[in-house]
């Protein structure tokens, strides 16, 4: 059994300096309530009331710091109000190293915004042609899973996606699994951005999270995909 004197407390920088302003404040305040001096009782009155200020702001801000540091800690990057921001996407595209995945109802908006050559931005057909160790794997229903809009907006995408395989091949893939599209994501080197698929076409304007990789949180889903990319047929 170790000693007091060996006896070590692990404390917070901010608890001491919260301890620190109690104890000025305490100070202060009675200071304040032994001094007959008018100049004296100004300074020492806006002193007390000052500290006070300080120790409440501060405990609230260290409150609000310790939050955001446990989303930090999950690898929470940012929450999206729209899932469907191509801006948001175009930068880590662009930046891809080695793999993009993607799940969706039908990924046929994913095709359209990063992989379609006539249209004016394409930065994953860019990024395809300029890295040649870039894999881009698509996940998608099988048509009796998918709506008749998805299916339909799916089915007149077939050519293009052909051209696709075509073109990179080995290195751009699609895959249909037989169930109904749960989630809808992409993640560019194990990071995760996406979220749930609602009915209907609510899902369009779906919230998001991304989440850095190696995190608890992106890498079930990557352990997900690969094992839904596993059991899957080809497309």
């Amino acid at each position: 059994m170790k000693s007091f004197e060996q006896l070590t407390a692990r404390v917070s920088w901010w608890m001491i300096l919260v301890a620190i302003c109690v104890i000025f404040t305490v100070v202060s305040w009675f200071w304040l309530s032994n001094t007959d001096d008018p100049r004296m009782m100004g300074i020492v009155s806006g002193l007390f009331s000052g500290l006070v200020l300080y120790v409440f702001g501060l405990i609230t801000q260290v409150t609000v710091f310790n939050k955001l540091e446990q989303y930090r800690a999950m690898g929470v990057e940012a929450l999206l109000e729209n899932r469907h921001d191509k801006t948001y996407y175009g930068p880590l595209l662009s930046g891809a190293r080695d793999t993009v995945k993607v799940m969706g109802a039908s990924a046929t908006r994913f095709i359209d915004d990063f992989m379609d050559a006539d249209a004016d931005n394409h930065v994953l057909l860019d990024r395809l042609h300029a890295n040649k160790r870039l894999h881009v794997q698509l996940l998608v229903p099988t048509d009796d899973f998918m709506s008749p809009d998805a299916k339909n907006r799916y089915d007149a995408k077939l050519a293009q996606i052909d051209q696709l395989k075509a073109k990179f091949q080995g290195r751009f893939a699609i895959k249909r699994f037989s169930h109904e599209a749960r989630h809808s994501f992409v993640m560019v080197d194990g990071a995760f951005v996406g979220g749930p698929v609602f009915d209907g076409d609510k899902s369009r304007h779906a919230p998001a999270v991304h989440v850095i990789a190696d995190k608890p949180f992106a890498t079930k889903y990557r352990d997900y995909f690969n094992e839904s990319w596993d059991k899957s047929a080809d497309g």
